[in-house]
C-alpha cells in the first residue's frame, strides 16, 4: 500500500507541474481583459531594474521566472520520487524516509497555498501531501541496522 500511495503522490506532482505549465503559458501570453489588467501588465512589463552583475529584469520577468520554476520543480520531484520507488528494494527503509521528507515539504506548501493561493494549486498540493502522509502512515517501521 505504501508503494501505491507514494507512487500516486509522485504522479500528482507530475500532473501539478504540467497543469501549472499551462497556466504559465497563459501568463506569458496575457494581454489583460480589462483596462485595469492591461495597465497592471504594462507596469509589470515596463520599468526594467538593474539587478546587478548586468542582469536587468522587470517585475514581470521575476514573476514569470517563479511561475516557470513552479512548473518544473514538482515534475522533477515527482520523477525523482518515481526513481526512488523503482529502486527502493535495494535500500530498505528509504521509501519511508523519502515519504517523510515529501510529506513535510508538501504539508508546508499546502499551508502556503491555503494562506496565499487559490483552489487549483491548493487541491493539487493537498492531494500530494495526503498521498505522502498516508505512505508514511502505512510504511513499516524503521529497519534494523543489525547493531
Amino acid at each position: 500500500m505504501t508503494r501505491r500511495l507514494f507512487g500516486a503522490g509522485c504522479w500528482v506532482l507530475v500532473a501539478t507541474g504540467l497543469v501549472h505549465a499551462l497556466g504559465h503559458y497563459s501568463l506569458m501570453n496575457a494581454q489583460g481583459d480589462t483596462e485595469a489588467e492591461r495597465q497592471l501588465l504594462a507596469a509589470m512589463r515596463g520599468n526594467p531594474q538593474d539587478m546587478g552583475l548586468g542582469f536587468v529584469r522587470t517585475m514581470f520577468d521575476i514573476v514569470a521566472g517563479f511561475s516557470l520554476t513552479f512548473s518544473i520543480l514538482p515534475v522533477g520531484m515527482g520523477l525523482v520520487g518515481l526513481l526512488v520507488l523503482r529502486r527502493e528494494g535495494r535500500a530498505p527503509g528509504l521509501l519511508r524516509e523519502v515519504s517523510i521528507a515529501y510529506a513535510g515539504i508538501y504539508g508546508i506548501m499546502t499551508g502556503v497555498a491555503l494562506r496565499y493561493w487559490f483552489p487549483a494549486p491548493l487541491l493539487f498540493l493537498a492531494a500530494a501531501f495526503l498521498c505522502f502522509a498516508a505512505a508514511v502512515a502505512t510504511a513499516p517501521g524503521r529497519p534494523s541496522t543489525g547493531a
